[in-house]
């Protein structure tokens, strides 16, 4: 009930600043950015905002909302970007009077919005693995209530990655029936594109030497604050030896909802701020239930599960799709996951990744920001 009372108070909030619509016009090319409510510099609306930035920053003023905005002031030296404190009545004024929405997650709920603009929900998730929105079957009915409320006030444009995102997650898990851009993740389009001064600069940062195999080990939130399984790194360092020959670093990225977790000779990369770029200097990701997956495919370097707790978190939060059908060699225990690094075969997992773009549907080609750069003209 007292969910119920605060999205009501925020709504009479959100529809107050209607008031102002004939004083107050859409800019044309007034952009507004958040990432994760506010909290990073990262993922679709980064990629997206960089891309206008490069094209034709001319024909755009680029606002960009964070709860520390003094983390971000360096964004201000870019052309035609402008920086504010997320939720302050500034965001709001500049949401209130944009072309154009940008973001990756829920919008708070007293965030004004109005017609004749695009509220572009770039969600962060993509493929076809954990349960989120009304799937998730532990939500209440108030929760479920308010996510199909945001979907009909907050969204007007929903970027989708796939064929069954656009049916399981857009329509059905968060009952989002509007405009719908099949074009893939702009997060994605540098994954598509040449990308070796990337690679080249973020293995400098990490210090991670010529000729290294660099794996990834990117696991994603578990709902009750679990801390994960132990992973075995000398033992992944080994099969990783055998298999390809190489001196192994791994790197740890903890999911920003789950930083309790403790491995020894690994390098944490938590705190780095862009995942795509990760994704690109590393040679291998070990992941689990995580969209990651779905982004890291498209480079069809070698991708595997590490799913100890398998069991336990189908059952709790469960899958879109078996995770036996989702094409990555999947292991329950470090034993399995050092067999199947011993084993893995290129050939036959790129032909596995083939499939699971053809099963799903995909719409990623590379180009999404080009696509909403012209929705904007």
């Amino acid at each position: 009930m007292i969910e119920l009372i605060k999205y009501c108070l925020a709504f009479i909030i959100k529809l107050s600043w209607n008031i102002l619509a004939p004083f107050v016009p859409i800019k044309k090319g007034r952009i507004v950015f958040d990432s994760y409510l506010g909290s990073q510099y990262s993922c679709n609306p980064k990629a997206l905002y960089e891309y206008l930035l490069n094209k034709d920053a001319d024909s755009f003023e680029f606002i960009w909302a964070f709860s520390e905005p003094e983390k971000y002031d360096f964004l201000s030296k870019n052309k035609n970007t402008k920086i504010c404190k997320y939720r302050s009545l500034k965001h709001k004024f500049y949401s209130f009077s944009a072309q154009m929405i940008v973001f990756n997650f829920h919008r708070t709920n007293e965030m004004p919005s109005r017609n004749g603009q695009i509220r572009l929900q770039t969600w962060h998730g993509g493929g076809c693995y954990k349960k989120t929105g009304k799937g998730i079957g532990y939500n209440s009915a108030i929760h479920n209530w308010v996510l199909e409320r945001q979907s009909k006030y907050d969204i007007t444009h929903y970027v989708s990655s796939s064929q069954f995102f656009t049916d399981e997650v857009i329509h059905f898990q968060y009952g989002f029936y509007g405009n719908v851009l099949n074009i893939g993740m702009p997060r994605n389009d540098i994954l598509f594109s040449s990308n070796e001064e990337v690679r080249s600069y973020v293995r400098s940062e990490l210090n991670i030497p010529n000729g290294t195999f660099a794996v990834l080990y990117a696991p994603t939130y578990r709902d009750n604050g679990t801390p994960l399984a132990p992973l075995d790194i000398a033992e992944l360092s080994d099969s990783i030896k055998k298999r390809f020959g190489r001196d192994t670093v791994v790197l740890i990225r903890a999911h920003r909802f789950s930083r309790n977790y403790d491995f020894e000779n690994a390098v944490d990369v938590s705190d780095y701020p862009d995942m795509q770029e990760l994704l690109i200097a590393c040679d291998m990701l070990i992941s689990d239930y995580s969209s990651s997956i779905w982004d890291f495919s498209f480079t069809e370097k070698p991708c595997l599960l590490y799913t100890p707790d398998l069991e336990n978190y189908e059952k709790i939060r469960g899958f879109d799709r078996d995770i036996h059908s989702w094409g990555f060699p999947v292991c329950k225990d470090n034993e399995e996951l050092q067999n199947s690094i011993l084993s893995f075969d290129e050939n036959q997992f790129k032909c596995s990744m083939n499939k699971h773009h053809k099963d799903l549907g995909s719409f990623e080609t590379g180009t999404a920001c080009e696509q909403i750069y012209k929705l904007l003209k």
